[in-house]
Protein backbone atom coordinates (compact mmCIF):
# COMPACT_ATOMS: atom_id res chain seq x y z
CA UNK A 1 0.00 0.00 0.00
CA UNK A 2 2.77 2.28 0.58
CA UNK A 3 4.53 1.61 -2.59
CA UNK A 4 1.41 2.28 -4.74
CA UNK A 5 0.94 5.46 -2.46
CA UNK A 6 4.39 6.78 -3.24
CA UNK A 7 3.69 5.35 -7.13
CA UNK A 8 0.67 7.17 -7.14
CA UNK A 9 2.57 10.42 -6.02
CA UNK A 10 5.55 9.75 -8.43
CA UNK A 11 2.90 10.10 -11.77
CA UNK A 12 1.32 12.79 -10.09
CA UNK A 13 4.29 14.79 -10.07
CA UNK A 14 4.73 13.71 -13.48
CA UNK A 15 1.76 15.19 -14.96
CA UNK A 16 2.67 18.18 -13.12
CA UNK A 17 5.36 18.63 -14.49
CA UNK A 18 4.14 17.61 -18.07
CA UNK A 19 1.08 20.40 -17.77
CA UNK A 20 3.82 23.06 -16.27
CA UNK A 21 5.00 22.86 -20.28
CA UNK A 22 1.77 22.74 -21.37
CA UNK A 23 0.47 21.32 -24.95
CA UNK A 24 -2.13 24.64 -24.74
CA UNK A 25 -0.69 27.12 -26.84
CA UNK A 26 -1.63 30.74 -27.16
CA UNK A 27 -0.63 34.08 -27.82
CA UNK A 28 -2.26 37.86 -26.31
CA UNK A 29 -1.90 41.42 -26.21
CA UNK A 30 -3.81 44.00 -23.67
CA UNK A 31 -4.83 47.28 -25.06
CA UNK A 32 -7.18 50.21 -23.90
CA UNK A 33 -10.57 50.69 -25.28
CA UNK A 34 -10.83 52.57 -27.90
CA UNK A 35 -7.28 53.15 -28.36
CA UNK A 36 -4.34 51.80 -30.85
CA UNK A 37 -1.99 52.84 -29.19
CA UNK A 38 -0.87 51.07 -25.32
CA UNK A 39 -0.67 54.56 -23.55
CA UNK A 40 -2.35 55.43 -20.49
CA UNK A 41 -2.38 58.86 -18.45
CA UNK A 42 -1.43 58.49 -14.21
CA UNK A 43 -4.22 58.63 -12.23
CA UNK A 44 -7.02 57.64 -13.99
CA UNK A 45 -9.55 55.01 -14.51
CA UNK A 46 -9.11 53.21 -18.10
CA UNK A 47 -11.09 50.51 -19.45
CA UNK A 48 -8.56 47.91 -20.60
CA UNK A 49 -9.06 44.87 -23.02
CA UNK A 50 -7.16 41.23 -23.15
CA UNK A 51 -7.49 39.49 -26.05
CA UNK A 52 -6.30 35.87 -26.03
CA UNK A 53 -5.64 33.45 -28.78
CA UNK A 54 -5.88 30.22 -27.30
CA UNK A 55 -5.12 26.69 -29.13
CA UNK A 56 -6.64 23.21 -27.32
CA UNK A 57 -6.36 20.90 -30.30
CA UNK A 58 -3.54 19.45 -28.81
CA UNK A 59 -4.70 19.60 -25.01
CA UNK A 60 -3.78 16.49 -22.50
CA UNK A 61 -5.87 15.98 -19.44
CA UNK A 62 -4.95 18.53 -17.04
CA UNK A 63 -5.85 21.57 -19.22
CA UNK A 64 -9.28 22.19 -18.85
CA UNK A 65 -9.29 25.65 -18.76
CA UNK A 66 -11.78 26.92 -16.14
CA UNK A 67 -9.70 30.53 -14.73
CA UNK A 68 -7.47 33.14 -16.83
CA UNK A 69 -5.40 34.82 -14.23
CA UNK A 70 -4.01 38.33 -14.96
CA UNK A 71 -1.29 39.59 -12.79
CA UNK A 72 -1.06 43.62 -13.10
CA UNK A 73 1.65 45.35 -12.60
CA UNK A 74 2.62 47.61 -9.85
CA UNK A 75 0.64 50.37 -9.47
CA UNK A 76 -2.40 49.45 -11.47
CA UNK A 77 -5.70 48.34 -9.24
CA UNK A 78 -8.76 46.82 -10.30
CA UNK A 79 -12.11 45.35 -8.19
CA UNK A 80 -14.37 42.58 -9.14
CA UNK A 81 -17.63 45.34 -10.05
CA UNK A 82 -14.73 46.74 -12.96
CA UNK A 83 -14.87 43.41 -14.50
CA UNK A 84 -16.87 43.87 -17.42
CA UNK A 85 -17.63 40.76 -19.48
CA UNK A 86 -15.67 37.79 -21.39
CA UNK A 87 -16.70 36.62 -24.69
CA UNK A 88 -15.50 33.58 -26.69
CA UNK A 89 -15.20 33.93 -30.77
CA UNK A 90 -17.35 36.96 -30.14
CA UNK A 91 -20.25 35.41 -27.90
CA UNK A 92 -20.42 35.98 -24.05
CA UNK A 93 -19.81 33.79 -21.83
CA UNK A 94 -20.49 33.02 -17.74
CA UNK A 95 -17.93 34.09 -15.36
CA UNK A 96 -17.15 35.89 -11.86
CA UNK A 97 -14.45 38.21 -11.16
CA UNK A 98 -12.07 37.58 -8.29
CA UNK A 99 -9.62 40.35 -7.15
CA UNK A 100 -6.83 39.60 -4.78
CA UNK A 101 -4.56 42.38 -3.19
CA UNK A 102 -6.10 44.60 -6.12
CA UNK A 103 -3.67 43.69 -8.62
CA UNK A 104 -4.54 40.01 -9.21
CA UNK A 105 -8.07 39.43 -11.42
CA UNK A 106 -9.11 35.82 -11.34
CA UNK A 107 -11.65 35.38 -14.60
CA UNK A 108 -13.32 32.02 -13.38
CA UNK A 109 -15.41 30.53 -15.90
CA UNK A 110 -19.05 29.11 -15.04
CA UNK A 111 -18.53 26.02 -17.58
CA UNK A 112 -14.58 24.98 -17.81
CA UNK A 113 -13.09 24.85 -21.44
CA UNK A 114 -12.51 20.92 -22.38
CA UNK A 115 -13.22 21.33 -25.90
CA UNK A 116 -10.42 21.05 -28.84
CA UNK A 117 -11.66 24.13 -30.51
CA UNK A 118 -8.92 27.31 -31.18
CA UNK A 119 -10.32 30.24 -29.95
CA UNK A 120 -10.34 34.00 -29.43
CA UNK A 121 -11.41 35.47 -25.64
CA UNK A 122 -11.63 38.42 -25.19
CA UNK A 123 -11.89 40.32 -21.18
CA UNK A 124 -12.80 43.37 -20.91
CA UNK A 125 -12.31 45.43 -16.99
CA UNK A 126 -11.62 48.80 -15.76
CA UNK A 127 -8.50 49.55 -13.64
CA UNK A 128 -7.11 52.68 -11.64
CA UNK A 129 -3.49 53.92 -13.09
CA UNK A 130 -0.66 54.57 -11.14
CA UNK A 131 0.68 57.83 -9.90
CA UNK A 132 3.69 57.96 -11.68
CA UNK A 133 4.88 57.49 -15.00
CA UNK A 134 5.80 54.08 -15.88
CA UNK A 135 7.34 53.16 -19.19
CA UNK A 136 7.20 49.47 -19.42
CA UNK A 137 4.19 48.64 -17.34
CA UNK A 138 4.07 44.41 -17.69
CA UNK A 139 0.60 42.65 -17.28
CA UNK A 140 1.19 38.98 -16.77
CA UNK A 141 -1.48 36.23 -17.94
CA UNK A 142 -1.64 32.59 -17.64
CA UNK A 143 -4.30 30.05 -17.62
CA UNK A 144 -5.24 27.89 -14.61
CA UNK A 145 -6.79 24.50 -15.00
CA UNK A 146 -9.89 22.56 -12.83
CA UNK A 147 -7.44 22.19 -9.69
CA UNK A 148 -6.35 25.81 -10.21
CA UNK A 149 -3.02 24.57 -11.32
CA UNK A 150 -1.33 26.77 -13.95
CA UNK A 151 -1.73 25.30 -17.69
CA UNK A 152 1.94 25.98 -19.49
CA UNK A 153 3.84 29.11 -18.96
CA UNK A 154 2.31 32.80 -18.88
CA UNK A 155 1.07 33.50 -22.34
CA UNK A 156 3.37 35.06 -24.56
CA UNK A 157 2.61 38.35 -26.05
CA UNK A 158 1.32 38.46 -29.89
CA UNK A 159 -0.63 39.83 -32.32
CA UNK A 160 -3.95 38.50 -31.14
CA UNK A 161 -7.08 40.38 -32.18
CA UNK A 162 -6.28 41.19 -35.30
CA UNK A 163 -5.96 45.07 -35.64
CA UNK A 164 -3.21 47.55 -35.80
CA UNK A 165 -2.52 48.17 -32.36
CA UNK A 166 -0.59 47.72 -29.38
CA UNK A 167 0.31 43.74 -29.58
CA UNK A 168 1.38 43.80 -26.36
CA UNK A 169 1.12 43.34 -22.53
CA UNK A 170 3.27 46.17 -21.68
CA UNK A 171 1.16 50.04 -21.56
CA UNK A 172 3.10 52.89 -21.11
CA UNK A 173 2.00 55.18 -18.45
CA UNK A 174 2.60 58.79 -19.26
CA UNK A 175 1.81 61.61 -17.27
CA UNK A 176 -2.05 62.75 -16.40
CA UNK A 177 -1.26 66.52 -17.92
CA UNK A 178 -3.53 67.24 -21.12
CA UNK A 179 -2.38 69.25 -24.35
CA UNK A 180 -3.30 72.33 -25.04
CA UNK A 181 -6.59 73.66 -26.07
CA UNK A 182 -6.65 74.02 -29.79
CA UNK A 183 -6.80 77.30 -32.06
CA UNK A 184 -7.94 78.75 -35.24
CA UNK A 185 -10.97 76.35 -35.13
CA UNK A 186 -13.45 77.13 -37.77
CA UNK A 187 -16.05 75.15 -39.68
CA UNK A 188 -17.71 76.16 -43.42
CA UNK A 189 -20.86 74.79 -44.94
CA UNK A 190 -19.95 73.79 -48.90
CA UNK A 191 -21.33 76.47 -51.31
CA UNK A 192 -21.08 74.12 -54.74
CA UNK A 193 -24.26 72.32 -53.44
CA UNK A 194 -22.90 69.65 -51.22
CA UNK A 195 -24.80 68.92 -47.53
CA UNK A 196 -20.75 68.66 -46.32
CA UNK A 197 -18.89 70.98 -43.98
CA UNK A 198 -15.36 71.97 -44.12
CA UNK A 199 -13.52 72.19 -40.34
CA UNK A 200 -10.02 73.71 -40.60
CA UNK A 201 -7.41 74.38 -37.39
CA UNK A 202 -4.07 75.03 -36.63
CA UNK A 203 -2.08 71.93 -35.93
CA UNK A 204 -1.02 70.81 -32.44
CA UNK A 205 3.02 71.59 -31.27
CA UNK A 206 2.78 69.19 -28.42
CA UNK A 207 4.74 66.15 -29.74
CA UNK A 208 2.84 63.71 -27.17
CA UNK A 209 -0.62 65.05 -28.67
CA UNK A 210 -1.47 61.88 -31.01
CA UNK A 211 -4.79 63.11 -32.60
CA UNK A 212 -7.96 65.33 -32.85
CA UNK A 213 -11.69 64.83 -31.45
CA UNK A 214 -13.94 66.46 -33.63
CA UNK A 215 -17.47 67.27 -31.76
CA UNK A 216 -20.22 67.67 -34.10
CA UNK A 217 -23.48 68.39 -31.70
CA UNK A 218 -24.08 65.53 -28.85
CA UNK A 219 -23.05 62.88 -31.41
CA UNK A 220 -19.80 59.93 -30.83
CA UNK A 221 -16.82 62.00 -31.88
CA UNK A 222 -14.89 61.91 -34.91
CA UNK A 223 -11.39 60.78 -34.85
CA UNK A 224 -8.92 62.53 -36.65
CA UNK A 225 -5.64 60.04 -35.88
CA UNK A 226 -2.96 62.33 -37.02
CA UNK A 227 -1.11 65.52 -35.37
CA UNK A 228 -0.26 66.84 -38.42
CA UNK A 229 -3.81 66.84 -39.78
CA UNK A 230 -5.56 70.41 -39.65
CA UNK A 231 -8.63 70.09 -42.16
CA UNK A 232 -11.67 67.64 -42.36
CA UNK A 233 -14.42 67.31 -44.72
CA UNK A 234 -17.47 66.65 -42.58
CA UNK A 235 -19.49 64.48 -45.54
CA UNK A 236 -23.44 63.90 -45.97
CA UNK A 237 -24.37 65.84 -42.52
CA UNK A 238 -27.94 66.16 -42.03
CA UNK A 239 -29.75 69.67 -43.32
CA UNK A 240 -30.41 71.86 -40.55
CA UNK A 241 -28.04 73.58 -37.95
CA UNK A 242 -24.91 72.06 -36.03
CA UNK A 243 -22.14 72.77 -34.10
CA UNK A 244 -19.14 71.56 -34.14
CA UNK A 245 -16.34 71.73 -31.27
CA UNK A 246 -12.51 70.13 -31.37
CA UNK A 247 -10.26 68.81 -28.90
CA UNK A 248 -6.78 67.74 -29.49
CA UNK A 249 -5.54 64.29 -27.51
CA UNK A 250 -3.29 62.40 -26.02
CA UNK A 251 -5.05 59.35 -25.46
CA UNK A 252 -9.03 58.99 -25.16
CA UNK A 253 -8.91 59.46 -21.85
CA UNK A 254 -6.55 62.85 -21.82
CA UNK A 255 -7.76 65.59 -24.20
CA UNK A 256 -7.28 69.29 -24.17
CA UNK A 257 -9.82 71.59 -23.44
CA UNK A 258 -13.03 71.91 -26.46
CA UNK A 259 -12.65 74.51 -28.53
CA UNK A 260 -14.97 77.51 -28.56
CA UNK A 261 -18.01 76.18 -30.73
CA UNK A 262 -18.75 76.64 -34.16
CA UNK A 263 -22.61 77.09 -35.22
CA UNK A 264 -22.97 75.77 -38.87
CA UNK A 265 -26.50 75.87 -41.20
CA UNK A 266 -26.16 72.77 -43.39
CA UNK A 267 -28.16 73.03 -47.20
CA UNK A 268 -29.62 69.94 -48.36
CA UNK A 269 -27.86 68.02 -50.98
CA UNK A 270 -28.31 69.55 -54.84
CA UNK A 271 -24.91 68.70 -56.14
CA UNK A 272 -25.05 65.33 -58.46
CA UNK A 273 -22.21 63.16 -57.52
CA UNK A 274 -18.96 62.96 -60.45
CA UNK A 275 -19.24 59.57 -62.94
CA UNK A 276 -17.87 56.21 -62.48
CA UNK A 277 -14.46 56.43 -64.20
CA UNK A 278 -13.01 53.74 -66.65
CA UNK A 279 -16.17 51.80 -67.45
CA UNK A 280 -14.82 48.17 -69.54
CA UNK A 281 -17.13 45.57 -70.77
CA UNK A 282 -15.78 41.97 -71.03
CA UNK A 283 -17.64 38.98 -72.43
CA UNK A 284 -17.36 35.61 -71.12
CA UNK A 285 -19.32 32.24 -70.71
CA UNK A 286 -20.85 33.84 -67.26
CA UNK A 287 -21.98 36.29 -69.48
CA UNK A 288 -21.24 39.94 -70.14
CA UNK A 289 -19.38 41.60 -67.22
CA UNK A 290 -19.42 45.26 -66.70
CA UNK A 291 -16.57 46.70 -64.98
CA UNK A 292 -15.53 50.39 -63.40
CA UNK A 293 -13.80 52.32 -60.81
CA UNK A 294 -15.61 54.02 -58.43
CA UNK A 295 -17.02 57.93 -58.55
CA UNK A 296 -14.39 60.65 -56.95
CA UNK A 297 -17.52 61.72 -54.70
CA UNK A 298 -17.53 60.95 -51.18
CA UNK A 299 -21.44 61.08 -50.70
CA UNK A 300 -22.03 58.08 -53.60
CA UNK A 301 -24.07 55.51 -51.83
CA UNK A 302 -24.56 53.14 -55.00
CA UNK A 303 -24.74 52.57 -58.50
CA UNK A 304 -26.90 51.75 -61.43
CA UNK A 305 -26.26 49.81 -64.23
CA UNK A 306 -28.38 49.90 -67.43
CA UNK A 307 -28.31 48.32 -71.14
CA UNK A 308 -30.14 51.24 -72.83
CA UNK A 309 -33.00 52.27 -71.46
CA UNK A 310 -33.31 48.86 -69.13
CA UNK A 311 -32.02 48.64 -65.61
CA UNK A 312 -30.19 45.91 -65.31
CA UNK A 313 -29.30 46.08 -61.35
CA UNK A 314 -27.83 48.32 -58.40
CA UNK A 315 -24.39 47.94 -57.00
CA UNK A 316 -23.88 49.22 -53.17
CA UNK A 317 -20.93 51.59 -52.60
CA UNK A 318 -19.79 48.62 -49.68
CA UNK A 319 -18.72 46.26 -52.25
CA UNK A 320 -15.36 45.10 -52.46
CA UNK A 321 -15.51 45.24 -56.14
CA UNK A 322 -17.31 47.88 -59.32
CA UNK A 323 -18.57 44.73 -60.99
CA UNK A 324 -21.93 43.78 -62.44
CA UNK A 325 -22.76 40.50 -64.54
CA UNK A 326 -25.68 40.99 -67.39
CA UNK A 327 -26.35 37.00 -68.00
CA UNK A 328 -29.02 37.75 -70.29
CA UNK A 329 -28.75 35.95 -73.53
CA UNK A 330 -28.09 38.12 -76.08
CA UNK A 331 -28.70 38.53 -79.46
CA UNK A 332 -26.10 39.73 -82.46
CA UNK A 333 -25.99 43.28 -82.55
CA UNK A 334 -24.91 46.39 -80.73
CA UNK A 335 -25.66 46.75 -77.02
CA UNK A 336 -24.83 50.49 -75.25
CA UNK A 337 -24.36 49.62 -71.40
CA UNK A 338 -24.09 52.95 -68.64
CA UNK A 339 -23.25 52.80 -64.98
CA UNK A 340 -24.62 56.21 -63.49
CA UNK A 341 -23.44 57.11 -59.62
CA UNK A 342 -26.41 58.00 -56.81
CA UNK A 343 -25.65 60.19 -53.82
CA UNK A 344 -27.40 59.81 -50.60
CA UNK A 345 -30.06 62.17 -51.66
CA UNK A 346 -30.68 60.55 -55.04
CA UNK A 347 -28.96 62.83 -57.32
CA UNK A 348 -27.44 61.35 -60.13
CA UNK A 349 -24.47 61.68 -61.88
CA UNK A 350 -24.13 61.96 -65.97
CA UNK A 351 -23.81 58.66 -67.36
CA UNK A 352 -20.32 56.28 -68.32
CA UNK A 353 -20.83 54.44 -71.31
CA UNK A 354 -19.76 51.87 -73.39
CA UNK A 355 -20.83 49.81 -76.07
CA UNK A 356 -20.42 46.11 -76.79
CA UNK A 357 -20.76 44.76 -80.73
CA UNK A 358 -21.89 41.45 -80.67
CA UNK A 359 -21.61 38.95 -84.72
CA UNK A 360 -21.16 36.10 -85.90
CA UNK A 361 -17.93 36.66 -87.53
CA UNK A 362 -14.74 38.91 -86.72
CA UNK A 363 -15.50 42.78 -86.92
CA UNK A 364 -14.64 45.06 -88.10
CA UNK A 365 -13.14 43.94 -91.39
CA UNK A 366 -11.46 46.06 -92.45
CA UNK A 367 -9.63 47.59 -89.38
CA UNK A 368 -6.81 50.01 -88.72
CA UNK A 369 -4.21 49.04 -86.44
CA UNK A 370 -2.95 53.02 -85.87
CA UNK A 371 -6.64 54.45 -85.59
CA UNK A 372 -7.21 56.30 -82.62
CA UNK A 373 -10.66 55.08 -82.41
CA UNK A 374 -10.96 52.16 -80.56
CA UNK A 375 -13.73 50.58 -81.92
CA UNK A 376 -11.79 50.30 -85.36
CA UNK A 377 -8.40 49.70 -84.54
CA UNK A 378 -9.05 45.91 -83.39
CA UNK A 379 -10.48 43.32 -84.48
CA UNK A 380 -12.21 40.98 -82.76
CA UNK A 381 -12.79 37.46 -83.09
CA UNK A 382 -15.98 35.75 -81.60
CA UNK A 383 -15.99 31.90 -80.30
CA UNK A 384 -19.67 31.81 -81.09
CA UNK A 385 -18.68 31.81 -84.99
CA UNK A 386 -18.72 28.34 -84.59
CA UNK A 387 -22.34 27.28 -83.77
CA UNK A 388 -22.42 24.44 -81.06
CA UNK A 389 -19.06 23.93 -80.93
CA UNK A 390 -16.69 23.51 -77.38
CA UNK A 391 -13.22 22.98 -76.44
CA UNK A 392 -10.36 25.27 -76.46
CA UNK A 393 -10.26 28.24 -78.48
CA UNK A 394 -7.17 29.68 -80.84
CA UNK A 395 -6.85 31.84 -83.55
CA UNK A 396 -4.11 31.57 -86.21
CA UNK A 397 -3.40 34.39 -88.83
CA UNK A 398 -1.13 33.95 -91.73
CA UNK A 399 -0.34 36.53 -94.54
CA UNK A 400 -0.90 35.82 -98.10
CA UNK A 401 1.97 33.91 -98.53
CA UNK A 402 1.05 31.20 -95.77
CA UNK A 403 2.96 32.05 -93.33
CA UNK A 404 1.94 32.08 -90.01
CA UNK A 405 1.71 35.78 -88.18
CA UNK A 406 -0.37 36.02 -85.21
CA UNK A 407 -1.70 33.07 -82.69
CA UNK A 408 -4.00 33.59 -80.52
CA UNK A 409 -5.01 31.62 -77.57
CA UNK A 410 -8.25 32.17 -75.35
CA UNK A 411 -8.30 31.76 -71.47
CA UNK A 412 -11.01 29.67 -70.17
CA UNK A 413 -13.99 31.24 -69.88
CA UNK A 414 -13.41 33.79 -73.01
CA UNK A 415 -15.65 33.78 -75.97
CA UNK A 416 -13.76 36.70 -77.52
CA UNK A 417 -9.76 37.15 -79.00
CA UNK A 418 -8.67 40.56 -80.13
CA UNK A 419 -5.95 41.09 -82.24
CA UNK A 420 -4.34 44.60 -82.40
CA UNK A 421 -2.33 43.79 -85.85
CA UNK A 422 0.80 43.22 -84.54
CA UNK A 423 3.00 40.20 -85.12
CA UNK A 424 4.56 37.55 -82.80
CA UNK A 425 7.52 40.40 -82.38
CA UNK A 426 5.22 42.98 -82.20
CA UNK A 427 5.32 44.86 -85.10
CA UNK A 428 2.43 45.71 -86.71
CA UNK A 429 2.27 44.40 -89.79
CA UNK A 430 1.82 45.83 -93.30
CA UNK A 431 -1.01 46.46 -94.94
CA UNK A 432 -2.98 44.09 -97.03
CA UNK A 433 -5.01 40.89 -96.71
CA UNK A 434 -4.60 37.91 -94.42
CA UNK A 435 -6.14 34.31 -93.22
CA UNK A 436 -7.24 33.34 -90.43
CA UNK A 437 -8.32 30.50 -89.07
CA UNK A 438 -10.35 30.02 -86.17
CA UNK A 439 -10.68 26.61 -84.29
CA UNK A 440 -12.74 25.81 -81.09
CA UNK A 441 -12.26 22.73 -79.80
CA UNK A 442 -12.01 20.22 -83.17
CA UNK A 443 -14.40 22.64 -85.38
CA UNK A 444 -13.09 25.34 -87.01
CA UNK A 445 -13.39 27.59 -89.98
CA UNK A 446 -10.90 30.10 -92.20
CA UNK A 447 -11.96 33.76 -93.96
CA UNK A 448 -9.61 36.87 -94.58
CA UNK A 449 -9.43 40.08 -93.34
CA UNK A 450 -8.21 43.63 -94.33
CA UNK A 451 -5.26 45.37 -92.54
CA UNK A 452 -5.92 49.01 -93.41
CA UNK A 453 -3.28 51.82 -92.63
Amino acid sequence: MKKTFIALIIIGSLLAASNSNGAVTSVGEINVAGETKGVVPASSTVPLVVTLVVDRSLAEPGEEIKTIEIVMPSGFVTQSSFFKGISRDGNPIVARAVVSGGTTLRVELADAIVDFQNSIYEIIFDTRTPNTVILDAVFRVRLRNLRDGPIGEFIRPGQADGKLNNDDFTLEVIPNVPPDPVIGFIAEADGTGENDVTLRWEKSEDLDVNGYFIYRDKEEPIDIKNRSSTTFRDVNVIPGSHTYQITAYKTRFLQSERSPMEIVEVSPDTAAPKSPMMLSIVTSSDGVEILWKPSDSRDVITYRIFEGSTQLGEISESKPEYKFIDNRPLSIGSFTYAVIAIDEANNESEPIEKKLRIFDKPYPNPFTPLSPNEDFNQIVFPARALEDASGEFTVFIYDIDGMLVKTLAALPGETELTWDGRDDAGEVVESGVYVYQLQVGESFNTGTLIVAK
